[in-house]
């Protein structure tokens, strides 16, 4: 019996990269990976279903499927992850010391349903007090469907600046980036991270919640899914096989060492300490209380009018 054709547009992440090497293959499935970044897979699957699956954004995701309005299904595959915390950059001149200054502030983002700006907005507000609605947010890029209360204060910028120069010349007061500016990296004048020691902040978040937060993951056209239900577990099953290959390179070292990154064991060897063995876990159990909150944020910030159901939001044959 001949394979199922199916392409797949997503970033050549080091954990997908033995799909696109074919080193591991989903069972019945002739996959063909995109090495599409974000913008060229996430936003042509959004407007034009362009692919049979792809790289989508999480609050994306969650916010079309929760409105009916998704002809995808996800796996919990969860393809990018990132703490918040050192995405939040400041200006230096705007008396921004610690989190509770950002009150009253105006804060940029490309979008107010970023990912990682979910993220940052219910962390500012459940871990440092900082209520969205007094910030000012202003975004960089148009979004369908949102609709804020109120006293919620969203503004787009017109086109012709980036954020990252609007903060740089003092239009804004800070400004969470899902990628470091290059010019911001190392010493810049004029702005600075908001936690001059992130990954401290990081690590001490991740200890109290044991949360990862997740960015991206992966969706299957609606009308393949329906036609060919196994798929999904197909994928699922050759995505975590995939992200062993990706472990067992890791774990490589001296003469062997596959990355490089100079100490890498070293830093391995932590990342087990601290976050297990399997610290970048897909599937529903090892990721239930993430996702719980994610979505407790997006209600809160006044994206989803009801909270899904995990059998609303994923294939119900890769719920593992």
């Amino acid at each position: 019996m001949s394979k199922l054709p199916l392409t797949l547009a997503c970033l050549d992440y080091d954990r997908v990269k033995p799909l696109m090497l074919k080193t591991v293959e989903p069972a019945g499935i002739d996959l063909n990976i995109l090495p599409y970044s974000p913008d060229d897979s996430v936003w042509p699957m959004v407007r034009y279903g362009e692919f049979d699956a792809s790289e989508m954004t999480l609050a994306t995701y969650a916010i079309l499927r929760t409105r009916g309005e998704a002809p995808y299904i996800a796996i919990p595959v969860f393809v990018s992850r990132a703490f918040p915390h050192g995405a939040i950059f400041v200006h230096t001149k705007a008396d921004i010391h610690q989190p509770q200054d950002l009150k009253g502030k105006r804060i940029g983002s490309g979008q107010f349903q970023m990912s990682i700006a979910v993220w940052a907005r219910g962390i500012l507000q459940h871990d440092y007090g900082v209520d969205p609605r007094e910030v000012h947010w202003y975004t960089g890029r148009a979004e369908v469907g949102l609709n804020l209360p109120p006293d919620f204060k969203a503004t787009l910028f017109p086109p012709g600046k980036m954020l990252a120069d609007r903060l740089e010349e003092g239009e804004l007061d800070a400004l969470i980036a899902p990628t470091i500016p290059p010019k911001f990296r190392g010493k810049h004048p004029h702005v600075r991270r908001l936690f001059p020691d992130p990954k401290a902040v990081e690590l001490e978040y991740f200890q109290r919640t044991r949360i990862f937060p997740m960015l991206h993951l992966i969706v299957i056209k609606q009308e393949i899914y329906d036609r060919h239900p196994w798929v999904a577990s197909s994928l699922y099953r050759a995505f975590v096989q995939a992200k062993e290959v990706c472990y067992r390179d890791l774990s490589e070292t001296m003469e062997r060492l596959r990355y490089t990154v100079p100490w890498l064991d070293s830093h391995v060897e932590d990342l087990w300490r601290t976050m297990g063995q399997d610290f970048w876990p897909y599937g529903l159990k090892a990721n239930t209380h993430a996702l719980e909150t994610y979505i407790q944020y997006l209600s809160e910030q006044h994206l989803i009018d009801r909270k899904p159901a995990f059998e609303e939001l994923f294939a119900r044959n890769a719920l593992d």
